[in-house]
C-alpha cells in the first residue's frame, strides 16, 4: 500500500502541474488574441474580464484532464525506469501489471473527477460565463426566446404561442389543439394570454375561446371562458434562449434536449452525437493513461525520456483528431452517434493494449 500511495502521489503531482500549465497557456493566449480585436471593440470592465476567465476554469480543467493523465502516466513510468525503481520492483517479484495498477487507478479517478466537474460544475460556470460575455461585455439583452419553442407537440396535443415575456412570465396568443384519429382536431383552445403559476407549475389562460370539433373535422360548437388552467409542457427556464454550446451542457440537459426534439419532430442526431461525445470524453483519462504502462516492461537502458514524452504527445494529438473526426462523421450522418463518439476511445485503448503486449513480448 505504501508503494501504491507513492506512485499515485507522483502521478497526481504531474497531473496537477500539467492542468495548471494548460489553464495558464489557455488564458494567456486567449487573452492576447482577444485583446487585439474583441476586447478592443467592446471595452469591458476589468472585473468582467476576470469573471469571464474564472468561469472558464472548470471547463478547461475537464479539457486538460486527459492530456494530463497521458503525460503523467508516461513521465511516472519513464522516470521510475531511469532511476532503476521499476527494476527493483520486478526483482522483488512484482509483475508489470501490479506496478502499473496505481497509474490505472489514477486514470479512473481522473475520469470520475471529470464526470463530477463536467456534470455538476461546468454547466453552471458556463452559464455564468456566457452571461458575462453576452450581457456584461457585449451588452446583449438579458434573455431571449429559445429557438424551436413556439411550436411543441406532446402525445396527441399541439401547442403554439406567438411571443413570451420573461419578466412577467406571460405567453401571448396561445393555441392548444387536442388531436383525435387521423390527426383531426377534437378541441382547440385559443387564449390571448397564458401566465405561469409558480406554485402549481401550470399556465393560467386568459380571454379564452374553445372550439369543439365533429369527427369529420368540422366545428361542432364554440364557447368563451375568462380563465382556465392548462398544463403546457414547458416552463420559463426552457423558454429562455440557451447561450451555452452543447459541450457546455450536462448529460441530463443534452438528454432532455434530445427527448424534447424528438417529441417536436426535430432532427436531434447532432445533439445525440454531442451527448455521446461528452460521455466518451470523460473516460478518455483512463484510456490514455494505459499508454504509460508499457514502460513497466522496459529496463532503464532502453527507455528514452524524450521519445516517451513525444510519443505521449503524438497519441494525445491522435486522440483529439479521432474524436473530432468521429464528431464530424456523426453529425453528417455517416456514422451512428454511439460509434462516432466512442471510436477514439476504442482505437486508443486498442493501441495501448497492443503496445503493452508487444513490449511485454520483446522484454521477455
Amino acid at each position: 500500500m505504501t508503494l501504491f500511495n507513492y506512485m499515485i502521489r507522483d502521478f497526481f503531482k504531474y497531473v496537477l502541474g500539467t492542468i495548471v500549465l494548460c489553464i495558464f497557456l489557455f488564458v494567456m493566449f486567449d487573452f492576447i488574441h482577444k485583446t487585439t480585436k474583441y476586447f478592443a471593440v467592446y471595452k469591458p470592465e476589468t472585473s468582467d474580464v476576470i469573471q469571464f476567465y474564472l468561469f472558464q476554469i472548470p471547463a478547461q480543467i475537464v479539457q486538460g484532464i486527459p492530456i494530463a493523465s497521458l503525460l503523467a502516466s508516461v513521465i511516472c513510468m519513464v522516470l521510475m525506469s531511469r532511476t532503476n525503481e521499476i527494476t527493483a520492483m520486478r526483482a522483488a517479484g512484482m509483475s508489470p501489471l501490479h506496478i502499473g495498477a496505481p497509474i490505472a487507478a489514477g486514470g479512473m479517478i481522473l475520469s470520475l473527477l471529470s464526470i463530477g466537474i463536467g456534470e455538476f460544475i461546468v454547466p453552471i460556470a458556463s452559464k455564468q460565463m456566457r452571461y458575462v460575455q453576452d450581457v456584461l461585455i457585449e451588452k446583449k439583452a438579458p434573455s431571449e426566446l429559445q429557438d424551436g419553442t413556439r411550436w411543441m407537440r406532446r402525445d396527441d396535443n399541439l401547442y403554439h404561442f406567438d411571443d413570451y415575456d420573461p419578466l412577467t412570465r406571460t405567453m401571448t396568443n396561445v393555441n392548444i389543439v387536442h388531436m383525435g384519429l387521423n390527426f383531426r382536431p377534437k378541441q382547440s383552445i385559443e387564449a390571448q394570454y397564458a401566465k405561469y403559476q409558480e406554485q402549481t407549475g401550470n399556465w393560467q389562460l386568459e380571454n379564452i375561446r374553445v372550439r369543439h370539433f365533429n369527427p369529420n373535422g368540422t366545428v361542432a360548437f364554440s364557447e368563451e371562458r375568462e380563465t382556465q388552467l392548462a398544463m403546457i409542457p414547458i416552463g420559463p427556464k426552457k423558454l429562455t434562449k440557451e447561450r451555452r454550446k452543447p459541450s457546455e451542457l450536462g448529460l441530463f440537459e443534452l438528454s432532455d434536449l434530445v427527448d424534447k426534439g424528438r417529441a417536436s419532430g426535430i432532427d436531434v442526431s447532432s445533439y445525440e452525437v454531442d451527448m455521446h461525445i461528452k460521455l466518451a470524453f470523460h473516460f478518455a483519462a483512463f484510456v490514455v493513461c494505459l499508454i504509460g504502462l508499457k514502460f513497466g516492461y522496459r529496463s532503464e537502458r532502453t527507455v528514452e525520456t524524450a521519445r516517451g514524452i513525444l510519443m505521449a504527445v503524438g497519441i494525445g494529438v491522435s486522440y483529439w483528431f479521432l474524436l473530432s473526426s468521429g464528431k464530424a462523421f456523426g453529425k453528417r450522418g455517416t456514422l451512428p452517434p454511439f460509434v462516432a463518439a466512442w471510436m477514439a476511445n476504442v482505437i486508443i485503448f486498442s493501441i495501448g493494449a497492443f503496445e503493452i503486449w508487444r513490449t511485454r513480448k520483446t522484454s521477455q
